[in-house]
């Protein structure tokens, strides 16, 4: 395994790669000049057949990372040449609307397949074979097993978002798709972590592959506030009351650690007022994808997530971003403070933590290179403390309003960017 981490590969604009004419429209007319840190970094190594590791965020433009090499050298043929395997029914969805979008003015068609839908309607979508399909592990296997999704002519295999398919346990599933395509396929793997379970995956799938990664220092956009109130666990559904009452129409995410917790804390917020839609797995796939539709419109600006359903959400004017429950690991913070502060945006992330948490962000705080504001919640009391207070590191006061230090008034915008 070679790592280029290191390396400064940043092109200053997708013409100064090598990428066919017509791509190159494609993308120009979608607005996609500059690569991303991700893009520049990923692209050349992946058009030189190579297989790939991208460490990086979501957010962070990885679906073009594997899209464009992909796309630059697939000619259609009648048969399916590219497998991008995602976690969720979200993510999946998020991916194959960019290659439909993207695919279809050159010529490439795209397959969706997900589980919660009709076998029969995702059948249609392989009678006359895609050249791309993005699906789900589970779903995919499916396919292939019944001989629906036929693999000899596969030429690349894309997992995106690796670290969370070992988190849902879709490890055997995977393994069972990778065996079933040509050895002389092209693996990009792409992954927020790279713990221990990620390379043992990755050493079963591939045998020389490139590693690149891009520092969650700089994931963690510049544009986020940082914010911790410590209180007592039997106070945090109040504390969340006050949080959002501060923030009322403020479109925000709340991640919670549990599916059964997300309809519980809607209901809270409902009764003091918010209109708020929840999203887990418990929910069938259309009741999924009315719930992002209302928040996407802002039909409802509050939604109460789990860390997996919140993977694939592809919304950039989020504003504020609540940790109900602190994440199990550091790198889970990262993730979900991304969903704010996008497109050069600001945004804010608030966390409610208990003494026990105490740890984990010192652990978040040593990730993301910064140490994280506690202050004071009015009305509360902050739990007895067993050490000197983490308020000294930031003794500023301030109003909770994303993007803002005291002052009232919606979130500012530094402009708009586009990335994948």
């Amino acid at each position: 395994m070679t790592d280029t981490s290191g390396l400064v590969t940043d092109a200053l604009t997708f013409d100064q790669l090598p990428l066919k004419p017509e791509l190159l429209r494609v993308l120009f007319a979608g607005g996609f000049v500059k690569p991303t840190p991700v893009q520049s970094r990923t692209i050349p190594i992946a058009l030189k057949g190579r297989d790939l590791i991208g460490v990086a965020q979501t957010g962070t433009g990885k679906t073009l990372g594997f899209l464009v090499p992909i796309f630059n050298a697939l000619v259609p043929n009648g048969e399916v040449q590219a497998l991008v395997v995602c976690p969720t029914r979200e993510l999946a969805q998020q991916v194959g609307g960019v290659s439909t979008k993207l695919g279809a003015q050159l010529g490439i068609r795209t397959a969706v397949l997900y589980g919660g839908t009709s076998l029969g309607d995702q059948r249609q979508q392989l009678v006359k074979p895609p050249d791309v399909v993005v699906g789900t592990p589970g779903r995919l296997l499916e396919f292939l097993t019944t001989a629906w999704l036929r693999p000899r002519f596969i030429r690349w295999l894309v997992l995106d978002e690796a670290d969370r398919m070992l988190d849902m346990g879709f490890i055997d599933d995977v393994l069972q798709i990778a065996g079933r395509l040509p050895l002389s396929r092209q693996t990009m793997l792409f992954s927020a972590t790279m713990l221990p379970g990620v390379e043992r995956l990755t050493s079963s799938l591939m045998q020389e592959s490139t590693i690149v990664r891009v520092d969650a220092e700089r994931v963690a956009a510049s544009g986020i506030e940082h914010r911790l109130y410590e209180i007592s666990s039997t106070d945090k559904i109040a504390a969340l009351c006050r949080v959002m009452s501060n923030n009322k129409g403020v479109k925000t995410i709340v991640f919670t650690a549990t599916r059964e917790a997300t309809s519980a804390i809607a209901q809270q917020l409902r009764r003091v007022g918010h209109t708020v839609v929840s999203l887990s797995s418990l929910l069938s796939q259309n009741n999924r994808e009315r719930v992002l539709d209302a928040f996407r419109k802002n039909e409802a600006p509050v939604l109460v997530a789990t860390d997996v359903a919140g993977r694939g959400i592809d919304i950039y004017d989020i504003d504020l971003i609540v940790n109900f429950d602190m994440p199990r690991n550091p790198e889970d913070y990262v993730h979900r403070v991304g969903r704010t502060g996008r497109a050069s945006r600001t945004g804010m992330a608030i966390s409610l933590a208990t003494p026990r948490d105490r740890g984990v962000v010192r652990e978040i705080e040593a990730l993301i290179g910064l140490p994280i504001v506690q202050l004071p919640l009015e009305g509360f009391s902050a739990p007895e403390s067993d050490g000197a207070s983490r308020a000294s590191r930031g003794r500023h006061r301030g109003g909770d309003r994303p993007g803002h230090s005291g002052r009232t008034g919606p979130p500012g915008k530094r402009g708009a960017g586009r990335s994948r």
